[in-house]
């Protein structure tokens, strides 16, 4: 069982608290507590996270009645409520976000993502403007102080261990090696298609191009030596050798860190060549698929029950998330118990949507179960024909 350390992210920062904001519409689908929600509020984000999710789906699933958007909206609903709910109480509490704690939330946030490039990515992705991230950051500020009130026995070092002795076999980890590398690409195949990408107005013929590749492919597999002649002479160095050369852009942020990998997770020739590696050295140009790497070796571990001092404080906090997940929703459970909600647009009271999402499963079911038998009559009218012409044929 590997444990990571476990933090709220960006994308839940998101889906949590988006689209409390205020608007000038008074056509009002929901009341909690007596506070009104209006079409725009509620409308807003739904529809934003709805064309999100089916991005990529067919037209059908993208129509109001369909499964796929009835079971976004129920989904919706809910957490909209539940947003509502926890800014009630906030409010109710009177806590607060300030400036400063706003922006120490931000910085949280950049730092687990990797950077301020990463997170404006994720924003534009989502749609998502600042003011917005903002306001979504106060509410996990204002969050976080709510926890400290309602979550008050975090997991001890004596929980984990008697979780760690109870569940021992959770704990049996394959042979394992912390491994970073380098890579550069001397793929003839990708390095021909980054060529004609290049080339846009298609002025190279064929001939020019393969000896571009060719050019290309000597230059890069002289580079990939001298990396490694750089990485061999200092092997503290290799992680900013890996940030300055490596072309796996992932892994290149980091280091080139891949984590700890188990033998069959990467391709054959770069798993024999990190699992023969000694700790701390450089191995020779490993090529792959993908061209040639620069693999380190940093630590390996046996197959075997991890130490329970090994895994002790990334155990602690996992249980500790958990035990905060479960107080958070027996906390949500309790503020929905005694809220009172109506729904004024009968289309979001979840009777009405699990009546709705119930009926199109059967209508589905029994338009799934029409189309099976149409093919079953089609396929048996082709084995009847084909029969008939065998016999025909033997007739003749």
């Amino acid at each position: 069982m590997k444990f990571t350390k476990v933090a709220l992210t960006l994308l839940c920062s998101i889906t949590i608290f988006c689209g409390c904001g205020k608007f000038n519409d008074d056509n009002i689908v929901l009341k909690v507590n007596d506070q009104a929600i209006t079409k725009k509020q509620f409308y807003e984000d739904f529809n934003k996270i709805k064309n999100m999710q089916l991005k990529d789906a067919p037209r059908q699933a993208k129509k109001d009645t369909s499964l796929q958007v009835l079971s976004i909206k129920e989904r919706y609903t809910n957490d909209f409520i539940v947003r509502t709910l926890l800014s009630q109480e906030f409010e109710k509490r009177k806590i607060e976000a300030s400036e400063d704690e706003i922006n120490a939330k931000i910085e949280q946030i950049k730092k687990q993502i990797g950077s301020q490039e990463q997170l404006d990515k994720i924003l534009k992705e989502g749609d998502i403007s600042n003011e917005k991230f903002r306001f979504d950051m106060a509410n996990e500020v204002k969050m976080d102080k709510l926890m400290a009130l309602i979550y008050d026995k975090p997991v001890t070092d004596a929980d984990a261990q008697k979780y760690y002795n109870e569940n021992k076999a959770q704990f049996q980890m394959p042979e394992t090696v912390l491994v970073s590398h380098i890579l550069i690409d001397t793929n003839p195949e990708s390095i021909k298609r980054k060529i004609t990408d290049d080339d846009k107005e298609a002025k190279l013929s064929a001939a020019d191009i393969d000896s571009k590749v060719k050019a290309e492919v000597e230059r890069k597999q002289k580079l990939a030596l001298e990396v490694r002649e750089k990485a061999v002479k200092n092997p503290a160095n290799f992680a900013q050798l890996a940030k300055e050369y490596s072309e796996d852009e992932a892994s290149a942020q980091k280091g080139g860190d891949l984590g700890y990998i188990v033998k069959g997770q990467m391709v054959p020739e770069f798993n024999d060549a990190a699992f023969n590696l000694k700790v701390g050295t450089i191995s020779p140009l490993v090529k792959t698929q993908y061209g040639e790497h620069i693999i380190i070796v940093k630590d390996k571990a046996k197959a075997g029950i991890q130490p329970f001092a090994k895994i002790k404080d990334d155990l602690r906090q996992f249980l500790d998330q958990q035990k905060k997940i479960k107080a958070v929703q027996v906390f949500v459970s309790n503020l929905k118990a005694q809220a009172k909600v109506e729904y004024i647009d009968e289309s979001l009271n979840p009777n009405t949507l699990n009546k709705q999402i119930e009926e199109t499963m059967k209508k589905e079911e029994a338009a799934h179960k029409k189309l099976e038998a149409d093919e079953e009559v089609k396929l048996k009218r082709i084995e009847e024909t084909t029969q008939k012409e065998k016999e025909e044929e033997k007739e003749n």
